[in-house]
């Protein structure tokens, strides 16, 4: 069981703590906690504003979320106050935030009501730890961490909740679905709800169920754009690309994504041939692992010259589109025609 695990596990037996700091960027991991802490403060009740309420920092002021915090509660045991958009936590705050009492906070930390549960959601990948307020609530606060799993981890939550809602996945399946969703916990748990009902009676989630039911991400379709250009696949390329334009998706964003998967290429090439394994490239790039290890799969099929190659010319035409020389959709038919027309390099 993960410390999270463990931590919701303590609360639904009715242990709350009095404070406690949400600090990660997993939407569906925030969203359980959600649940769990209303669940136990408020019997899963938040129709009544009496002891619950929410202030967002880009509107609140903090100090008025500890005074909440500090009022007794109407008619039951306990309040609730949550805390959003806390961005005086991080390194870059907005400058159009209300004047935070920073010290209001912190003061209250030192004996917090027991009447009330103050849980502040922190968003982040990063907090400012050099400063005196991230220091009080990271020693006084209960932390809970929602930040992305890595792959093993991902992996074992996965199959864990299966099992927990009594099914099983047949051969091949479990790493379809991974792939399918690009290993997005949020994207992950929604799908497997169609899998649920699509598979009651028979309780085995398969193979072909995933690739009938289950959305493919926007990532991973690009990725395979990508894989399809640098294999020299010059129609069903653009066939994929047309398909995304169907869905409505933007040609600028799957540029910018197709850009962004390219230098991920680029830095795991450089990388790997410097003796770095997955961990450590992924710690250097602060990538995901699994991004990392299916960007070891591609490239290592490919030498450096022609990567770089791709990743200039896709940086050209973004700047033609981006500068109206060129209508978006002939400049991404261009790009792929003309670099799958030249010589192919040698891996």
């Amino acid at each position: 069981m993960s410390n999270l695990q463990q931590q919701l596990a303590t609360i639904r037996q009715g242990t709350v703590q009095p404070v406690y700091l949400v600090s990660g960027t997993e939407q569906y991991l925030i969203e359980r906690f959600k649940q769990t802490i209303i669940t136990a403060v408020l019997d899963g009740d938040t129709s009544s504003d009496f002891n619950f309420t929410t202030f967002s920092m880009e509107e609140d002021e903090l100090q008025a979320a500890v005074q909440e915090a500090e009022s007794i509660p109407f008619f039951g045991k306990q309040r609730l106050v949550f805390v959003t958009h806390p961005t005086f936590l991080t390194g870059k705050p907005t400058k159009s935030d209300p004047d935070h009492n920073l010290e209001a906070l912190v003061n209250y930390l030192q004996a917090p009501a027991d009447f009330s549960v103050l849980v502040i959601f922190a968003p982040y990948e990063k907090l400012d730890k050099r400063k005196k307020v991230t220091k009080s609530l990271l020693k006084q606060a209960e932390v809970i961490d929602v930040s992305p799993m890595d792959t093993n981890a991902l992996a074992r939550y996965v199959k864990e909740a299966v099992q927990t809602h009594g099914y099983q996945f047949q051969d091949g399946a479990f790493n379809a679905l991974m792939e399918r969703t690009d290993y997005q916990l949020t994207t992950i748990m929604s799908e497997l709800q169609k899998l649920y009902l699509y598979h009651m009676e028979d309780k085995y989630i398969t193979r072909h169920s995933i690739d009938e039911l289950v959305t493919r991400t926007l990532e991973s379709n690009i990725f395979e754009i990508n894989e399809l250009v640098l294999t020299k696949q010059a129609n069903q390329a653009i066939q994929v690309f047309a398909d995304l334009l169907l869905q409505k998706e933007e040609p600028l964003k799957i540029l910018a994504i197709m850009l962004s998967q390219f230098r991920l290429l680029l830095q795991v090439h450089i990388l790997r041939a410097k003796g770095y394994q997955q961990a450590e490239i992924a710690k250097e790039i602060s990538a995901h692992p699994y991004r990392v290890k299916l960007a070891m799969k591609t490239e290592r099929r490919f030498n450096r010259e022609l990567l770089a190659q791709a990743y200039q010319q896709l940086i050209q035409a973004e700047y033609r589109i981006k500068t109206g020389q060129v209508d978006p959709e002939l400049q991404f038919e261009l790009f792929v025609m003309q670099f799958t027309g030249q010589k192919e390099s040698q891996t």
